[in-house]
């Protein structure tokens, strides 16, 4: 269920605030992971949609595995568990450096390709079995390098381009995975995944923060 109008504005002011005390890098611990965090990357522990994602995403043994947006790595180097040839994308500098440091952390560097580029720019021309995005879900125009990580543009600019680009990048039989919350304009995101053709299957749903957020984890095909 959507929640109240202005709950993504909290959940905005809530995640700036928290990111602006992050003024040095520190390791934490996310689902079993050594996970590198850094100043102006998504921090993963502030809200637990990562460690949602993380822990119900379905990764086949063997598949490749294109995840966008990887921030610290985290996704990327869960996926690493069971597949040996995962990419990870992100257009942020400071999140590949991130993200590059997470994988020496739990030594899965040969395993994952980290490559800085916008979306699927930087794997033009390949194909993968499945593809990975904790969606920017937020309908706001980003303020800062951190919001980028949440904030989709005001009519979910950067969702729609998404869904139209991926399908090209998918393997026949493939599958896309993507999580949002409930403090994302839902019912607009759902017409808009059906307006792109795409087939939606609820692989998970909770609740993470009390009866106030639900986030829901998608599969795509």
């Amino acid at each position: 269920m959507q929640s109240s109008r202005f709950y993504p504005l909290l959940v905005a002011s809530v995640l700036q605030f928290a990111h602006r005390r992050l003024r040095s890098p520190r390791i934490a611990v996310l689902d079993g992971l050594r996970v590198q965090l850094c100043p102006h990357v998504f921090n993963p522990t502030v809200s637990r949609t990562t460690r949602f994602f993380m822990q119900h995403m379905q990764i086949p043994t063997g598949s490749r595995v294109l995840e966008l947006g990887t921030g610290t790595g985290a996704i990327a180097a869960a996926a690493a568990r069971h597949s040996t040839e995962v990419w990870a994308t992100d257009i942020s500098p400071h999140a590949i450096r991130c993200a590059r440091a997470t994988m020496r952390l739990n030594k899965v560097e040969t395993r994952v390709e980290v490559l800085l580029g916008d979306l699927f720019t930087p794997v033009t021309g390949r194909r993968f079995d499945v593809i990975l995005f904790s969606l920017p879900y937020l309908a706001r125009r980003a303020t800062s390098l951190e919001a980028m990580s949440w904030c989709a543009g005001p009519k979910c600019e950067l969702i729609d381009r998404f869904l139209a680009e991926a399908r090209g990048y998918l393997t026949a039989g493939g599958s896309i995975q993507i999580l949002f919350s409930s403090a994302a304009p839902v019912a607009q995101l759902v017409t808009m995944i059906r307006q792109h053709g795409y087939r939606i299957g609820l692989m998970s749903s909770g609740r993470i923060l009390g009866f106030l957020e639900r986030v829901y984890l998608l599969k795509l095909s």
